[in-house]
């Protein structure tokens, strides 16, 4: 039997099968509710006996754990253990864990209780069922059960000699699980203790289903949730009410969806593919009602003493106010928490399937859910709340997820697909979004910790009076407060007690608990609020041992009672190398850097207090600290680890390499952002939540304490509780200066270490920068609206006259229809070139529409104007038009029936162009096959809705004539101008415009504003680091990119998609014009460009700004394939930002639309994809990303102004 299909082995078919040996045992149930706890979810009476191990007739063994593996190797020390126990390979073992048909209801995998409390029954099952089968065997061969030996699944007694399938008795056997049944001794291992490579691995790499993004199902469809304003509420009147209706039209246009989902403030959307489903969750219109806003936890501090809450005082020993008087010093301090993410690396995902009793072997079941929970049966009963079943009717399959080492959103995205799915009747996967799992997972608590205390007359730990305070952190699953199935109501549980009780002998001693409710939505994090704890404690420590002049290492010990404990800190300082020291700062710096040792022990004690403890852990970490950036760099972490007997120190070694990486990230960066008015999560990408990139992880080294005959004792959160002390501890060894607000971010170091005296050879900071604001969207749109209504109050009658005289021209007579035939190929070929020169299809083509069909809705300062319908259709497009009639309205502005067009048509610059070119392109548009669709009609605004007033227009800033050489170009330059004047209509958009929308010749190629972006200048008004030069402007046009500018953005990227059919001379021509615009660079040769690249690197470079929050936003959102040279290319080219036209224009424009759009269909294959980032940045922290790259990459130009609200108004733009 396969892996697979052994997972979906369920405890019914175990029970009933007739062959085989079953150790069960009975369902736990429903304990006394705890206070200040969340209660059990106990198994449903009617789903009978839990089988634990079950030993088949053809060797096999199923073991059965109802806890998961998260990454963590818990099923390879599972199946360590049953292996060991049964004295047979690992490999016959297999174990389904989680899944709430099979698997035994033994509560959510948290706290690292798996191995040392919930993997006992397994153990002991194993055992029994070893012992069983020797009894069998001793029956059968008549001898005494010290007589038969097994080892690797074989069986022997004197000449008998059975494997472990033929000891299975015929017909089977159960038998209740035993928990007196004895284990094998410590020295007896084979298996236990040694090092083994994890058993899923192989599966992994080979691309087998392991991780629930992988599951697909026959008919599956495709779900997205559309979520709530709030992100990171889970309490209020609010919650559930705030949707105030949804315009299913608004995806009328999408193929293949099957159904919007609303259930209060419950939003999805089910396609039969993934990428509508996508689109329908992107253009899906929502009303939201206003609703209040949350706290502001940007000061934590704040927010925590100002959330209501109830003291419980857990330890008052001594006379603690009289140790507070008598101290000698006094010191009293404050510690802050900040809220943190799990931040998983990939978003959430579940299946979920309404089969409604249709499964012949399960008719009870009628909701199947695959989903990476840790929680499977509490999923299962929140499941069944949700859609009003019996927990038996719910069957949640647990694969393999994103791990998180404590709860994302792997429980609400299997109730939004359980929601989706009973709607449609049929699977659906869905699949939350990087911003929605950012947002909305639930957070890690934040924590505020004070201590009163200080030393004794003989310098030892006096008293110590802790206060600490945690929100709560059940946070139930999204979609039963959204549905309004549970009540919203905030709730306080007792969970801030975590390791609590300092570990030191202070004579006088009170501790203090403030159980409150949430303030944001938050769940079980690693190290719970042990770590928090530990960190006031370590920290604390370390302060008095300085305060008393000794060294802290010697200090723990000399007040530490715990022998074993005292153990490991000494073998963990040996193996480390540690320097003892009474005083900061006696390392010697190495240059700027700033060296320290820092050190740090705590036990993980967790569950309801007093608890009890988990695996002990002693860290010593060194660190630099640049002392004027405030760079902290966290270089080696030895790590001192006591677990016990340890299944697999393979394991444990890994899972201690996680807690360092994640704790050093939690220490150093991790803080979630929200918003200032609203409160809600604004973290929502990788930039707002940093995390420890591989090139900062430090050497990692693990000591574990050998102790094979002490009980096995949790390591999956242990060994992160005393890391953050550690780091902190290490900062002030090297500064001088405590540090008791993580994360330990540059600025924050920065400022605390302004105090201390400069170095010898300081570097120069950042010169300062001149802000210019930011030029109108379209300065000519504001004349140009001025300027209308001066129009509308002149002698409109004068106008009219004038306009009736001159506008009117007779319509010219209507063709039959031209057949394609009549048109040589080599014309209809050259006229396709020159309609993609000419750009025909940009405009000519709607949104999604089709190809040259008009209804194109163009903006202009006088109203919006709708394209044309360019195909031979002969009622709505050109099929009845003649050339004469192509060549007037091409030239002169005016449509085959005499009507005026809006010169939105720039046949202002098309008029030069000569009668070849007009006819073969007049071929091209012929021999296309005909479209029936008519275009909107404009819909202009005031006069300049009557077109005949185009005539004066034309009259004032229109002359048709032919195009003319320059002899002052060359040839090939005159060509190129031919072509950048006419055809390529390059000035409608890179040359200023007046009052009424007439280019200015005067300010021609200087740039201009249009629709949002800036089409930058093309003159030596260009603000690029390096000259735009022949060759320059040729790759651009060519291939979209310039090594030494920047790439094809915006409505510039279709344009030079457009020119792939172009002949390479006609660009070449372009190019050699382009480059004479400023003819001081003309002769700018590729060494030239080279070495003023390398300069303009090199100038930003050495000028870089100090590191900061704004850098940490560029550096998460942008630096993998922004970098300098540092990674890898990931997505096309890589070009240094210091060098791109967009950072160094004028106006920020270009910038904040690439931002808001990313590259969605890029100018060539050179040139990679990029992410919008419109929904995951906040106008906030898009600000911090545009104002740092131009401090960053352009720090000889002055500084852009008014940013945030520019990205506003471009935001808004349609």
């Amino acid at each position: 039997m396969s892996s697979m299909a052994q997972q979906h082995l369920t405890r019914r078919a175990i029970w009933q099968a007739r062959a085989g040996l079953c150790v069960w045992r009975e369902s736990m149930p429903q304990p006394p509710a705890v206070r200040g706890q969340p209660s059990f979810v106990a198994s449903d009476p009617d789903e009978g006996p839990e089988p634990l191990l079950a030993v088949w007739p053809d060797g096999r063994v199923t073991g059965l754990c109802g806890h998961v593996d998260l990454g963590t190797g818990l099923r390879t020390a599972l199946t360590q253990i049953v292996a060991e126990e049964l004295d047979v390979g690992m490999q016959a073992v297999h174990l389904i864990m989680g899944s709430t048909q099979a698997a035994p209801n033994q509560g959510a995998t948290i706290a690292s209780t798996s191995i040392q409390i919930h993997a006992e029954p397994l153990r002991r099952a194993a055992a029994q069922a070893r012992v069983l089968l020797i009894q069998g065997l001793c029956e059968r061969w008549g001898c005494a059960f010290d007589e038969v030996q097994s080892q690797d699944g074989i069986f022997r007694a004197g000449t008998h000699q059975a494997s472990l399938g033929e000891a299975v008795p015929l017909g089977g056997l159960r038998a209740e699980l035993d928990l007196n049944t004895p284990i094998k001794p410590a020295h007896a291992h084979r298996l236990v203790g040694q090092r083994v490579p994890r058993v899923d691995i192989p599966a992994k790499a080979q691309g087998e289903v392991a991780f629930v993004h992988d599951i697909r199902w026959p008919g599956v469809c495709h779900g997205r949730v559309i979520r709530p304003p709030y992100a990171g509420a889970d309490h209020g009147d609010y919650i559930g009410h705030t949707m105030e209706g949804v315009v299913q039209d608004s995806i009328a246009h999408i193929p293949g969806v099957r159904a919007v989902v609303v259930q209060g403030d419950f939003v999805g959307v089910v396609a039969e593919r993934e990428e509508h489903a996508e689109l329908a969750m992107q253009q899906l219109q929502v009303r939201w009602k206003p609703w209040p806003r949350m706290p502001d936890v940007s000061d934590t501090e704040q927010a925590l003493r100002a959330n209501p809450s109830t003291p419980r005082e857990l330890i008052d020993e001594g006379d603690i106010e009289g140790a507070l008087q008598s101290a000698a010093p006094a010191l009293e301090r404050t510690y802050v928490w900040p809220y943190q993410m799990h931040a998983t690396l990939g978003p959430s995902c579940a299946l979920a399937h309404w089969i409604d009793g249709a499964d012949p072997e399960q008719p009870q079941i009628r909701l199947r859910v695959w989903a990476a929970t840790q929680n499977p049966h509490v999923l299962r009963r929140d499941l069944a709340v949700l859609l009003d079943l019996r927990d038996l009717e719910v069957d949640v399959v647990r694969m393999e997820g994103a791990g998180c080492y404590g709860r994302n959103g792997a429980d609400d995205v299997a109730a939004d697909a359980a929601l989706m799915a009973k709607a449609v009747g049929v699977p659906v996967r869905v699949q939350l979004t990087r911003e929605q799992e950012h947002a909305w997972e639930p957070k890690g608590a934040a924590q505020w910790m004070h201590v009163r205390g200080g030393l004794g007359p003989k310098g030892q730990p006096w008293g110590y009076d802790f206060e600490t305070a945690y929100p709560s952190n059940g946070a139930p699953t999204l979609a039963l407060l959204l549905t309004g199935r549970v009540p919203a109501q905030a709730q306080a549980y007792q969970m801030g007690d975590r390791t609590a009780r300092p570990p030191y002998d202070y004579p006088h001693l009170r501790v203090t608990v403030h159980d409150m409710p949430p303030i944001l939505r938050a769940s079980w994090l690693r190290g719970v609020s042990a770590l928090p704890n530990a960190f006031a404690h370590e920290s604390y420590i370390d302060e008095l041992a300085t305060e008393a002049g000794v060294d802290p290492v010697q200090y723990r010990l000399q007040w530490l009672n715990d022998p074993r404990a005292r153990e490991l800190i000494q073998a963990t300082a040996a193996k480390a190398g540690w320097k003892p020291h009474n005083q900061p700062q006696q390392q010697g710096a190495q240059g700027e850097w700033l060296q320290g040792q820092g050190f740090a022990y705590a036990r993980y004690v967790h569950s309801k207090w007093p608890g009890f403890g988990a695996a002990w852990a002693a860290w010593v970490a060194d660190v630099e600290v640049h002392r004027q950036t405030g760079e902290v760099h966290v270089k080696r972490v030895v790590v001192g680890h006591d677990a016990g007997m340890t299944v697999n120190p393979a394991g444990v070694e890994h899972q201690v390499h996680g807690n360092v990486i994640q704790t050093t990230s939690r220490a150093l960066k991790e803080q979630i952002q929200t918003d200032p008015l609203t409160g809600a999560v604004t973290s929502q990408e990788w930039g707002s939540y940093p995390i420890l990139s591989f090139r900062e992880v430090p050497v990692i080294e693990v000591f574990q304490m050998p102790r094979p005959d002490e009980p096995a004792l949790g390591a999956g959160e242990s060994s992160s509780v005393p890391g953050t002390a550690a780091i902190a501890n290490a900062i002030f060894d090297a500064t001088g200066v405590r540090f008791r607000h993580p994360p330990f971010t540059p600025e924050v170091v920065r400022a605390a270490l302004n105090p201390l005296p400069p170095p010898t050879d300081p570097p120069a900071p950042p010169p300062p920068v001149q802000e210019v604001p930011i030029p109108p969207a379209t300065p000519w749109l504001q004349r140009a609206r001025t300027w209308g209504r001066r129009l509308s109050g002149v002698g409109l009658g004068a106008l009219t006259v004038v306009a009736a005289t001159l506008g009117w021209r007779a319509s010219l007579p209507e063709i039959s229809r031209v057949e394609p035939t009549r048109f040589s190929a080599e014309q209809r070929e050259r006229g396709a070139q020159l309609a993609a020169l000419g750009h025909c299809a940009g405009c000519h083509t709607a949104e999604q529409g089709l190809r040259n069909a008009g209804g194109r809705a163009i903006e202009t300062p006088f109203g919006t104007v709708y394209s044309t319908n360019l195909t031979p259709d002969a009622d709505t497009g050109i099929g009845r038009w003649s050339f004469q009639a192509f060549a007037r309205a091409m030239r002169e502005g005016i449509s085959r029936d005499g009507h005026r067009l809006y010169p939105a048509f720039p046949y202002t610059s098309f008029a030069g162009l000569s009668d070849t070119d007009l006819m073969d392109l007049y071929a091209h548009l012929m021999s296309q096959a005909p479209i029936r669709q008519s275009p909107p009609e404009a819909d202009m605004k005031g006069i300049t809705a009557w077109r005949p007033l185009m005539a004066i227009w034309n009259g004032l800033f229109h002359v048709v004539q032919p195009h003319e050489p320059d002899p002052r170009l060359s040839e090939a330059q005159n060509r190129g101008a031919y072509w950048v004047q006419t055809l390529g209509h390059c000035g409608e958009c890179h040359s200023e415009r007046n009052a009424l929308g007439a280019l200015r010749q005067p300010m021609a190629w200087s740039g201009a504003q249009v629709q949002g972006w800036q089409a930058p200048a093309l003159n030596a008004l260009n603000p690029s680091a390096v000259p735009w030069s022949e060759a320059a402007f040729y790759r651009y046009l060519r291939h979209g990119h310039s090594p030494w500018h920047t790439s094809a953005g915006g409505p510039m990227a279709q344009i030079v998609r457009e020119l792939s059919s172009v002949p390479d001379d006609v660009l070449r021509d372009m190019a050699a014009y382009l480059a004479s615009l400023n003819p001081t660079e003309m002769t700018l040769s590729e060494r030239d460009s080279q070495r003023l690249a390398q300069d303009a690197v090199q100038r930003a470079a050495r000028q870089a700004p100090w590191p900061d929050a704004a850098q940490r936003q560029f550096l998460g959102s942008c630096g993998a394939c922004h970098h300098e040279g540092e990674g890898p290319e990931l997505l096309g080219v890589n070009t240094s930002l210091a060098l791109n036209s967009q950072v160094r224009a004028h106006s920020p424009d270009n910038l904040i639309q690439t931002l808001l759009q990313g590259v969605q269909h890029p100018p060539s294959k050179d040139v990679g994809f990029m992410p919008s980032f419109r929904h995951s940045l906040s106008d906030a922290q898009m600000t911090d990303i545009v104002n740092y790259t131009r401090r960053r990459y352009a720090p000889d130009l002055p500084a852009w102004s008014q940013v945030q609200e520019r990205i506003m108004q471009l935001r808004a733009l349609p």
